[in-house]
């Protein structure tokens, strides 16, 4: 009788300390990978909200590998791949777990590593939540790609010519900071960036030709957009108690052109607004 009197003593005193649970981690991994065979497209879907994020090249002849470590205690993370589509799913179950309730543990050593299929068209969606996520697209043709984010730190470049054009590149940074590295590369015959608060820093260097149409959308924030020297770059940007850098640019009808604009042998025109923000325009060699 005492020791089964000193089991239950023992787990209410546990159980008034909020038990050995509370508080405690629980790190799983997820490994997954599919050869690539003959498929001709990926379409990709990532819902993650907490973590580490990372997406380059796989492996050849990989369609995808997937490697990932996450808090059990917090998050329940699942993959699944549809061949008739061609549509690989990664996500957290929301049902089980809230970024606004991540512990800093979750956020500071969970993290997603994607490889993906070099050579065939992709289709991207990622909604990162507040993760730090890392893009690194130079070896991959993207076909789509829109990116969605919460309090995150992101961080794009397209090291290489995309191998056709990208027909419409979204992101969406949110409350956070987006940095994207050498976007003429992409070759997007559409580009929308937006951010709500924070910054925004554009390196619109790359191998491209012709013209490059851009959407801007920055408030509460910063844009720095980086301009390779021998491009024109035309501003109809609406501005709400916003600051723009207009030294070197003639106006006309609105419009800011810089300087040689007709002679460039490239242009760049970038549409949108920017509402109580600084919009800074830096000349790159």
């Amino acid at each position: 009788m005492r020791p089964l009197l000193l089991a239950i003593l023992s787990l209410l005193t546990m159980a008034g300390r909020g038990g050995p649970a509370d508080g405690a981690q629980s790190w799983r991994t997820l490994t997954a990978s599919r050869p690539r065979g003959i498929v001709d497209s990926l379409r990709v879907i990532v819902r993650y909200d907490a973590g580490r994020v990372s997406v380059g090249a796989a492996s050849a002849p990989l369609l995808y590998d997937v490697r990932a470590r996450f808090d059990a205690n917090e998050q329940r993370l699942s993959r699944s791949y549809d061949a008739s589509t061609r549509t690989l799913h990664i996500g957290i179950d929301s049902a089980m777990h809230s970024s606004a309730h991540a512990s800093s543990g979750s956020r500071e050593h969970g993290r997603l590593d994607l490889g993906l299929a070099s050579g065939i068209p992709l289709d991207l969606d990622l909604d990162l939540g507040a993760t730090r996520a890392v893009l690194d697209l130079g070896s991959l043709w993207v076909d789509e790609m829109h990116v969605s984010s919460g309090a995150t730190e992101t961080e794009l470049t397209f090291g290489s010519l995309n191998p056709q054009p990208m027909r419409d590149l979204f992101v969406d940074a949110g409350v956070g900071s987006v940095t994207i590295r050498q976007l003429g590369n992409a070759r997007a015959e559409h580009a929308s960036i937006s951010s709500t608060v924070g910054s925004v820093d554009l390196d619109l260097g790359g191998a491209w030709a012709g013209e490059m149409p851009l959407t801007l959308r920055v408030a509460l924030g910063s844009a720095t957009l980086r301009v390779p020297r021998d491009a024109g770059i035309a501003l109809r940007l609406s501005r709400r108690f916003a600051n723009v850098d207009s030294e070197g640019f003639t106006v006309r009808d609105g419009v800011y052109y810089s300087t040689g604009y007709e002679q460039a042998k490239r242009h760049i025109v970038v549409d949108g607004r920017a509402t109580l923000a600084t919009v800074e325009i830096i000349w790159k060699e």
